[in-house]
């Protein structure tokens, strides 16, 4: 079957309208007539349904690849392609052109020039574009022999020719010449006493001297022509007829070097003008495709899914010719679960409109043309699209308007095939209501019937029914708002609608007793179905309101939402950056008063007198009163009372976790006493501190602890072990001690190993009943000093030593 759609479809369909706003995008003649002659129309294409599909992929491929370059870089320069057909024809029948004409090839050679380059440099972002622009041949030497024979004034140039060059100087040499020796006779008061007025003149390329009538026999000469009086006589005077004649010559080998000139570049377009075609019309079709580039940018359009099976999904689609700023995009389909769509609904509520967009659709995928509809679009291509819309009577050939319907109708049936798109609008109008709906119902099945992709709007209830009770059709509406008695041209599928031929009426003017008395009409049992389908479009709108309504508060409440976590994660980052420019503080301020206290240790150590161990207690509380102080200056405040977890005493017990503000986690070793104190375990140190700086802590909260300074009054040196005396950091002797004794001891030793940089501390602790191993591995465990430790080696000890490796 060939493959087209009838220019009665087209002009139905508003298709020149199209062609027209797709023309206005193109820059070349040639490109302008492929558009406006290559359109989709009563011409067929000879071409097998395969082809046809890979044309039209193609095209849509190029548009495409016309719109990437576009965006990347912009227009071809075809700007100076000009319509060589007549001139290219002349040539080729052996006729010499113009200079004009000849400087026309020239610039549309450039052209041609430029664009191949242009596009050559795009292979890879535009190929077949680029494939196409191949198609021009490179005629660089015709085009710089026009461009230096022929001047931009489209005058011959001196430079065509050293010949030309020659008699063009020759000519303006006598013409000087000449002009002296007559500029003599009008200095001549003889002479002039004999002319009508004082000056000279050009009379047939021959320059003359205006001579009173009454005084020609006063000047010898030639005479040339006269004035429309008969008192004036142009005579060349026999002194410049020599100098005249060479002007002349000169002249005519001017002309007759131009002849020449123009011959030859002629000759030389003939020879390449089947080349200088093949190039236009490729230019014309790059040209074409940029064209429908623009255009698809102009109405936002989006390149669609194309098979041929005969399907039809356009979400958010649009009519191309209403205005962008008016236009109210709906979604339509067609072909995957019914091949028959039956549009219903008031009048001037959008259903034709609704209909040719589909079927403008199927026509711009055919051209080659982007749809005008959203994302996920997908058109196929059909054999033909055949339309019945508007009013067909006509009274030359005797139709009335059901005739002209029903010929059409009857056309349409014999044509129609599953690759056939059929637009009805009002089918079965014209007639008796209750045979015209018998007719339309019989039309419409008979076309899903042959398989065919039919879209019709009706006001037909028989019509609207169709869709209960077989699976080939489904039903649409066009909203009316019955509140502003105003269509929303809103397409809802799935739904039939009602006519609301009255709220139509009421809003046009009609008077209400008249409508009123319809509406009693309307009350009868058969005319109940547009009520309730009113009724119901009417409850579907409000809802629908209503829904919009409560997505638009959920939008806001989740922006309002998004706002105060983002603003929740600023006070976050705050809150994080103060804490650790807090620890960075405490842990400057702990260093500090490490070294102050190590230096009392070290004094003490040094064999202090009781005088001195109490000038060293004093000189402790001073620094404690002093860390205090610098805590409370650089805000190191671990909770406030209103932060800390309230601490209930009855229920606290000996060995839940606690934190000491300023000190860290520990364990709680006895409530408080009568003062007010509560003993507290950190590391190995027991502590008492105000129970106004306990905070409670779960009791599966870990007791990480900050590292522990053991301060050792003087002792004898009989009271150090073995391992002290003699000075050694990396060993430590517990045998014989307590568990409290021990762990005092060990954290003098990892004290000086650390201070000494020892890598590793052997603390010799026995096996015994093994508590004292277990104490001193807890001890090892929580010490910050220690990163880890094992038993030692069976030949140095085995579970009676462990060795701690230090971090």
């Amino acid at each position: 079957m060939s493959y087209g759609t009838s220019q009665k479809t087209l002009e139905q369909l508003e298709w020149p309208d199209v062609i027209s706003r797709l023309v206005a995008h193109a820059e070349t003649p040639d490109g302008r007539e492929q558009i406006a002659t290559g359109s989709r129309g009563s011409a067929t294409v000879a071409a097998s349904r395969g082809d046809a599909l890979a044309v039209a992929r193609g095209r849509l491929a190029e548009t495409g690849e016309a719109r990437s370059v576009l965006i990347a870089a912009g227009r071809p320069p075809l700007a100076g392609m000009r319509n060589l057909r007549e001139p290219l024809a002349r040539v080729r029948k052996d006729g010499a052109l113009s200079p004009r004409e000849l400087q026309e090839i020239g610039e549309t050679l450039d052209a041609l020039h430029a664009t191949h380059r242009f596009l050559s440099r795009r292979s890879s972002d535009a190929p077949r574009l680029s494939e196409r622009a191949q198609e021009i041949a490179d005629l660089s030497d015709l085009a710089d022999a026009i461009s230096r024979c022929i001047d931009a004034a489209g005058e011959i140039s001196d430079a065509a020719s050293t010949t030309l060059a020659d008699a063009r100087r020759e000519s303006r040499r006598l013409s000087t010449d000449i002009q002296e020796r007559a500029e003599q006779f009008l200095r001549d008061a003889d002479t002039v006493s004999r002319l009508t007025d004082k000056y000279y003149t050009v009379r047939n390329d021959r320059f003359v001297l205006p001579v009173r009538a009454d005084a020609r026999g006063s000047v010898r000469g030639i005479v040339h022509d006269a004035s429309s009086s008969g008192n004036t006589l142009f005579i060349e005077p026999d002194a410049l007829v020599d100098l005249n004649n060479r002007h002349k010559r000169a002249k005519i080998e001017i002309d007759r070097e131009i002849r020449r000139i123009l011959r030859d570049l002629s000759r030389r377009a003939a020879e390449e003008s089947d080349r200088i075609e093949a190039g236009v019309l490729a230019a014309a079709h790059i040209d074409a495709a940029f064209a429908r580039a623009r255009y698809a940018d102009e109405l936002e359009a989006v390149a669609p899914e194309v098979r041929r099976e005969g399907v039809l999904r356009l979400p958010q689609l649009r009519h191309p010719l209403i205005d962008p700023s008016e236009v109210v995009p709906n979604d339509v389909s067609l072909g995957e679960t019914f091949t028959t769509l039956v549009i219903s609904g008031p009048n001037a509520g959008g259903k034709t409109v609704s209909m040719k967009a589909a079927a403008l659709a199927a026509l711009f995928v055919a051209e080659g043309l982007f749809v005008p509809a959203g994302e996920g679009a997908r058109v196929d291509l059909f054999d033909e699209v055949i339309a019945d819309i508007g009013d067909e009577q006509d009274i030359r050939e005797h139709l009335s308007t059901f005739s002209a319907h029903m010929t059409n109708l009857a056309q349409i049936v014999d044509r129609a095939t599953p690759q056939t798109l059929v637009v009805l609008d009002e089918v079965g109008v014209g007639t008796d209501p209750g045979e015209g709906a018998a007719l339309a119902q019989a039309v419409l099945e008979v076309l899903a019937d042959a398989g065919a992709r039919t879209i019709a709007t009706t006001h037909y209830n028989l019509l609207k029914e169709l869709a209960e009770v077989d699976d080939r059709f489904a039903n649409a509406s066009v909203e009316f708002d019955p509140e502003t008695l105003e269509p929303t041209y809103r397409l809802k599928t799935g739904f039939p609608g009602a006519s609301s031929a009255t709220t139509v009426a009421a809003r046009m003017g009609m008077r209400d007793d008249v409508l009123e008395r319809a509406n009693q009409i309307l009350e009868r049992e058969d005319r109940q179905l547009d009520r309730i389908l009113s009724e119901l479009s009417a409850s579907r709108t409000a809802l629908e309101r209503e829904q919009l309504e409560i997505a638009q508060v959920r939008e806001e409440t989740e922006s309002v939402r998004v706002e105060h976590q983002v603003r929740l994660e600023r006070l976050r980052d705050r809150r994080d950056v103060l804490y650790r420019k807090m620890r960075d503080d405490l842990d400057r301020i702990f260093g500090e008063a490490h070294a102050q206290v190590a230096s009392v240790i070290r004094e003490l150590q040094r064999g202090g007198t009781a005088q001195k161990a109490a000038r060293a207690r004093e000189s402790l509380l001073a620094l404690e009163k002093r860390t205090h102080d610098r805590e409370q200056a650089a805000g190191v405040v671990a909770t406030s009372e209103a932060e800390r977890d309230p601490i209930d005493w009855r229920r606290m017990h000996a060995g839940d976790p606690v934190e000491v503000v300023g000190a860290g986690h520990g364990l709680l070793d006895a409530l408080p006493d009568r003062r007010g104190r509560v003993a507290v375990r950190i590391g190995g140190a027991r502590l008492l501190v105000a129970r106004e700086r306990i905070c409670a802590l779960p009791r599966e909260a870990t007791t990480k602890t900050p590292p522990r300074i053991a301060v050792i009054p003087a002792e004898s040196d009989a009271s150090l072990g073995s391992d002290t005396v003699s000075g050694d950091a990396s060993r430590c002797d517990l045998r014989g001690l307590r568990v409290d004794e021990a762990e005092d001891r060990l954290l003098e030793a990892l004290d000086r190993a650390a201070g000494a940089n020892r890598e590793t501390l052997t603390v010799v602790h026995g096996v015994g009943s093994g508590a004292l191993r277990d104490a001193v591995r807890r001890f090892l465990s929580n010490s910050p000093y220690v990163a880890g430790f094992a038993a030692a080696e069976q030949s140095e000890g085995g579970e009676g030593v462990t060795v701690a490796t230090l971090g």
